[in-house]
This record gives C-alpha cells, sequence and structure tokens, in this order.
C-alpha cells in the first residue's frame, strides 16, 4: 500500500492541491491549524467544494491534527505562507521520519533555506507554482487559472519516484535540475509587481503606469541582484519576462495585495525583505529597492499589520 501524501496549510494552494488528489482517487490527507479549524471542517461533513467555471464539485477529504496522529509522515506538500512554515512545521516534526520528503511551495525566499537547515535529514525539494486559486470559505476553494509547478533539489539530485502522484492528480510539474535560479526569478518579478500593486491598491496591470519612472531602475537594480546570485538573462529579457507577467495577469490581484484587503500578514519579509537583504550581503547599492521595502512597511504599520 503506498504511503498517504500529507498537505500542511488549508490555504487556496492547499486546498486546490487536496482536491485535486481527491478528484484522483490518491489517500490524501489535509492537516488543519487548530481544533476550531478541525471542528468547522467536521461540520461541513469534511467535504472540500472546487469550483471552477460555473461548475462546483464536492470532494470527501480526510482532514486531521498535526498532533491527532502518530502516523508517520513520509510524504508532505508545505503550502502555508511563507510566515508560517516554521511554526508550522514544528508542529507535525516529531511524525517526520529520516526518509521523509517534503515539498515547500511558499512565495519568495527565505523560507526554504530555513527549512533545509532545520531538518537536514529529510529530502527538503523546493518549488515554484503558477497555479491560480482563491478561498470562498474555509472549505470551499476556486481554481482561477491552470498553471504549472516547477520543482526542485537544491542539492541538485534527481526527481523522487513519489512525485508520479502529482501527474496522477492532473498537475502539470517539471523538474528543474537547478531551482534556486527558478526561485530567484519568480521573486525578482513578484518584487517588481506585488509591492506596488499593494501601496497603490491596484490590478497588476496598472503596476508600471503606477511605478511610474522608478520602474525602469527598479527592474535594474533586481536584475543586478540576479547577476550576483548567478541568474544569468539580460535586463531586457527580465523587463519582457516582467511586462509579460504583468499582461497576462492585468486583471488580477496579486497574493501580496489580497493579503492586504484581509487584514492579513503579507509575505513582504520573504520577497522584498529577502531581496534587500540579500543585496546588501552582496555589497549591492539598491536605493530604489530599499526605498520601496521601506514605505511598503510604513504603509502596512499605518493599517495596523505586522512590517515583516
Amino acid at each position: 500500500m503506498s504511503e498517504p501524501l500529507h498537505i500542511l496549510g488549508a490555504g487556496s494552494l492547499g486546498l486546490l492541491w487536496a482536491a485535486r488528489c481527491a478528484r484522483a482517487g490518491i489517500d490524501c490527507r489535509l492537516i488543519l491549524r487548530n481544533p476550531a479549524a478541525l471542528r468547522e471542517w467536521l461540520d461541513r461533513d469534511s467535504v472540500l467544494l472546487l469550483e471552477r467555471q460555473e461548475t462546483i464539485e464536492s470532494l470527501p477529504v480526510t482532514v486531521e491534527l498535526a498532533d491527532s496522529s502518530n502516523e508517520p509522515i513520509r510524504h508532505l506538500i508545505i503550502a502555508t505562507k511563507a510566515w508560517a512554515v516554521a511554526g508550522a512545521l514544528e508542529s507535525i516534526a516529531s511524525r517526520l521520519q529520516a526518509d521523509s520528503q517534503l515539498v515547500l511551495l511558499q512565495n519568495g525566499l527565505g523560507s526554504q533555506q530555513a527549512t533545509s537547515q532545520r531538518f537536514p535529514s529529510q529530502r527538503v525539494l523546493y518549488a515554484s507554482t503558477t497555479d491560480g486559486a482563491w478561498k470562498r470559505a474555509a472549505n470551499h476553494v476556486v481554481w482561477a487559472g491552470i498553471g504549472q509547478t516547477l520543482l526542485g533539489d537544491p542539492r541538485q539530485q534527481p526527481a523522487p519516484e513519489w512525485l508520479a502522484l502529482l501527474s496522477q492528480a492532473g498537475i502539470d510539474w517539471r523538474w528543474e535540475q537547478d531551482i534556486l535560479p527558478v526561485l530567484w526569478l519568480k521573486l525578482a518579478i513578484n518584487c517588481a509587481i506585488n509591492p506596488i500593486t499593494a501601496l497603490h491598491d491596484c490590478p497588476n496591470g496598472e503596476v508600471p503606469e503606477r511605478a511610474g519612472p522608478l520602474f525602469a531602475p527598479l527592474l535594474a537594480e533586481l536584475h543586478t541582484l540576479l547577476g550576483s546570485q548567478g541568474v544569468q538573462l539580460s535586463l531586457t529579457e527580465l523587463t519582457q519576462r516582467v511586462h509579460s507577467v504583468i499582461q497576462a495577469t492585468a486583471a488580477n490581484s496579486s497574493s501580496m495585495r489580497q493579503d492586504v484587503h484581509a487584514g492579513r500578514r503579507t509575505e513582504i519579509n520573504f520577497i522584498l525583505g529577502h531581496a534587500c537583504r540579500t543585496a546588501r550581503l552582496a555589497g549591492l547599492a539598491t536605493p530604489v529597492l530599499d526605498s520601496l521595502h521601506q514605505q511598503l512597511q510604513d504603509h502596512l504599520i499605518n493599517l495596523g499589520l505586522p512590517p515583516a
């Protein structure tokens, strides 16, 4: 009998992946954060609602708390926000085995490296996904866009066989032998888009106009930062990538803007914060990035939200 797949975190992405596994008949366990969340799910008969193109499917899922079972966890998808990763993993640390394997789906950088350091005996895989989803309710997820997930091992080892479960679930994924440049490029694109949408409360398509004359120097600083991390692409290529994402998601609201609207803690520390810290360590001057980071922190404080 194959090992069950555990998903830690019942946010939009965790629910989407749990729904896709449930549709495919994969033994999947959704780990919830506290007893109140568990009661809410049990009151709804542990049924997950997957909405796509005005069609709603009802899918039974197995839900549990981190400490409600002693069952070992060998295959774990971590789908929490970046700032919640450390605490969430500590809650299930006693259930991890020496041969456990973890997949991190977080935005930005920093939580991945911290997890690798905390769990050196386990295999920790990093991922970047462009799946689009948002929650209507605790057990109701809207599948807004089909994306692709790029996965890799920071130690540059081959893909494990159990990832075939993702294909069985209909998840479009690809193994990247060198995953860190992939994550750095995504972080740079997020740095160029998300903070401006949060500051100006605008959809992605308005970013260049709202950023104004600072947009070009912002991209230039991000390009220099990427080069310091071994990401090889020209400034023209980076500019094209950023504008392509903006155009493709013009009507969308970034995850950071959604967090601000919902009064939630943002992932600023793992996006802009990580970029600025890395630039300082590399001895790079990034005045536009630093100013944008400070402006966003001040904005969050004014809204009563954590600035990191």
